[in-house]
């Protein structure tokens, strides 16, 4: 009879056992999909039936485009994931849409008034071995002869003449301690000269000492080699000759108008920063902050930085001035220069 009574037990046990592993477990969480913009979070919610004292293991199919932890999605850069909360043996997933937010425009100068808005802009006067420049050979100076507006378009005019000491003159323009941001969206419309020796360029600077400052060429051009586009970086640890820089080439850069801009974007991949470079639109060069290092010597760019268009001459990238390009005028012309950011 003991023996039965054993018998009976374990056959109760298994019973007991085997229907507990027949279980039919689902799992849901709240939402099949989800649009996020960078840097945001959001919480979703998995519901287990029935309910089961096994824990929720998440996952995410490409943790670059957003991560999970315990049902918490962050966004982290522009892409697709697919979140995936699993129990039981069953799963259940939410697309995620990360997407960059729009731009608002902050501030512009569209250059329709009849004379600089020297509330925007102050006029550099001088030569650049006077505290600026590399080796340049004008002279900048606020006459119309070299800086004005006409028919809403800064012109920026070079002119071979003897003035103060130098051979030539010239125009340069900065909007230091009057208009600076940090990150966005900066852009202008710029039609540029021709000739061997000619260099103009679009840029920023940071406040404080160079290179420790940072500095931003959105864009610039040199005569003697008609096609080419330069973007560059500069920094206390990459200057000069070893600063970071990327060259494009483009058919029709001189005498016609294009649109040059940087995106300065703010911790959009796991925290970190980048720059990307655009002609027409176009994307033609990206540079990022080093992953995990907040260091101003080797990335300085998260202060404000000030506007800055000039047309040199000569100079350590200008090279060789030709003389005889002046029988034509040599004029930079800006349409408009605009600063949008991320809404």
């Amino acid at each position: 009879m003991k023996h039965i009574k054993y018998l009976w037990l374990f056959f109760f046990l298994s019973l007991i056992v085997s229907c507990e592993k027949e279980i039919d477990y689902s799992i849901t969480v709240d939402y099949s999909e989800l649009t996020l913009k960078t840097g945001e979070s959001y919480t979703i919610v998995a519901k287990v039936t029935p309910a089961s004292s096994d824990g929720i293991v998440w996952t995410s199919s490409n943790e670059s485009v957003a991560t999970v932890f315990y049902g918490i999605i962050t966004a982290k850069k522009e892409g697709e994931a697919i979140i995936t909360a699993t129990s039981n043996g069953e799963s259940a997933s939410c697309k995620v849409n990360v997407q960059n937010p729009g731009y608002s425009l902050v501030w512009s100068d569209e250059f329709e008034t009849n004379s600089l808005n020297t509330k925007n802009w102050n006029i550099d006067i001088g030569n650049g071995n006077w505290g600026w420049g590399n080796g340049e050979s004008e002279y900048y100076t606020g006459r119309t002869d070299n800086l004005r507006i006409e028919n809403g378009v800064l012109v920026i005019q070079a002119k071979k003449e003897n003035y103060q000491g130098f051979g030539y003159t010239s125009g340069r323009i900065n909007s230091k301690n009057k208009i600076d941001f940090a990150y966005g969206k900066i852009e202008a419309r710029i039609s540029l000269p021709s000739g061997a020796g000619t260099w103009p360029a679009f840029w920023m600077l940071g406040y404080g000492s160079w290179p420790t400052c940072g500095e931003i060429d959105i864009m610039e051009h040199i005569g003697s080699n008609p096609t080419m586009i330069s973007h560059a970086l500069h920094t206390a640890e990459k200057n000069g000759g070893n600063s970071w820089s990327s060259r494009n080439y483009k058919v029709g850069i001189e005498n016609n108008f294009h649109t040059y801009s940087i995106e300065w974007e703010k911790s959009i991949d796991d925290g970190d920063d980048c720059i990307k470079f655009y002609v027409d639109g176009n994307l033609t060069a990206t540079k990022w902050q080093a992953n995990n290092v907040d260091d101003v010597r080797q990335w300085p760019f998260t202060d404000n930085f000030y506007i800055i268009l000039n047309l040199a001459l000569g100079g350590t990238m200008g090279g060789t001035i030709d003389d005889t390009i002046f029988g034509n005028q040599i004029l930079m012309k800006v349409d408009y220069v605009r600063v949008y950011q991320r809404k």
